[in-house]
């Protein structure tokens, strides 16, 4: 049986960080073309007093060209410093949760026989999780040095984990190990945005920037945040720190994570997330009943379970969001 959690995770900003990201001539002194580094000197734009925290953190990342463009509407009045600050903080949290969703479908296809068994401990699942993030930081060493659009795509589709090992397929009887590393505790405010982080980056989609460029630039990142999150969930040592957002509330939040699982036989299947939302979030609060080490638990394979095939849309409880789409719309395409 497969289990996807999903959860749509930041180095905290040091000051030295933030300035040199920051956006930091106005418009009426800009000589070159746009995105050139000329826009970057002389004097702090409207811009530049908005960004902060992960926000700044995502502006340093980006090209000249996309830091321009994004100058650009705020200068022109179309979008606001704070509404592009929203925007890249969600694209950031997106990043991350993206980064953590594929980590772990890689844990369990690459340790399938360790969960199906039914007797892995912590120590256990630890080192498999320690083996699986090793793996995503080779990969992610191998996208970044490829040379040719082939070699891209070969890390870029490993990252991605989507294909599901046969043993995860939910024909098993048995006990299944779920790792509740992946799961967290609660609304975990370095993944989960709020609504009006989501209609902010909605926004600057409909103004003509290319979120995909966005997401592409800030890959790397999310990928060591997400890394960092589960390490420090697992208890493994990590040299990187993700910061909390200071400004979130649960309450806001556009999802409340939890894990998803399929259904027995049910690969090929789909479900409306909006009729199974909550009961999936029933079944799951109820299949940790049995807790086998510190962020770990057990379930019973042979529990009929609700199927949701579209993992990342899937597992979340949607709060101010009432349609389906609006998540699927922000998801990463990588």
């Amino acid at each position: 049986m497969s289990v996807s959690p999903l959860s749509s995770g930041l180095s905290p900003l040091s000051a030295s960080y933030a300035a040199s990201s920051l956006p930091i001539q106005s418009r009426s002194s800009a000589t070159g073309a746009v995105g050139t580094a000329a826009k970057d000197s002389v004097s702090l734009s409207e811009l530049g007093k908005s960004l902060r925290g992960e926000s700044a953190i995502a502006f340093n990342a980006l090209s000249d060209k996309q830091r321009g463009q994004l100058i650009d509407l705020v200068d022109s009045g179309k979008m606001s410093g704070e509404e592009v600050h929203d925007a890249l903080k969600q694209r950031l949290k997106q990043a991350r949760g993206s980064a953590v969703s594929a980590t772990q479908r890689m844990f369990a296809n690459d340790h399938a026989e360790l969960l199906t068994g039914g007797k892995a401990g912590p120590e256990e699942l630890r080192d498999a999780l320690a083996t699986t993030l090793d793996r995503r930081s080779s990969l992610m060493d191998k996208l970044q040095s490829a040379l040719g659009q082939d070699g891209v795509q070969a890390a870029s589709d490993a990252l991605s984990a989507r294909d599901l090992n046969p043993l995860l397929s939910g024909n098993g009887a048995g006990n299944t190990t779920m790792a509740g590393f992946f799961d967290g505790k609660g609304a975990d405010s370095r993944l989960a945005f709020t609504k009006k982080e989501g209609d902010a980056a909605y926004k600057l989609k409909s103004l003509g920037v290319d979120l995909d460029d966005i997401d592409n630039a800030l890959r790397s990142i999310g990928e060591k945040d997400a890394a960092a999150i589960l390490s420090e969930r697992a208890g493994l040592p990590s040299s990187r720190t993700v910061a909390a957002d200071a400004d979130f509330s649960e309450k806001d939040a556009v999802f409340l994570p939890f894990v998803s699982v399929s259904a027995q036989g049910g690969a090929g299947r789909k479900t409306d997330l909006a009729g199974e939302a909550d009961r999936l979030k029933a079944f799951y609060q109820s299949a940790r009943a049995e807790s086998v080490g510190s962020g770990i638990s057990r379930i019973d394979a042979k529990m009929a379970l609700p199927d949701i095939a579209d993992a990342e849309a899937g597992g979340s409880v949607r709060m101010a969001a009432s349609d389906p789409s609006y998540l699927k719309g922000l998801l990463t395409r990588y």
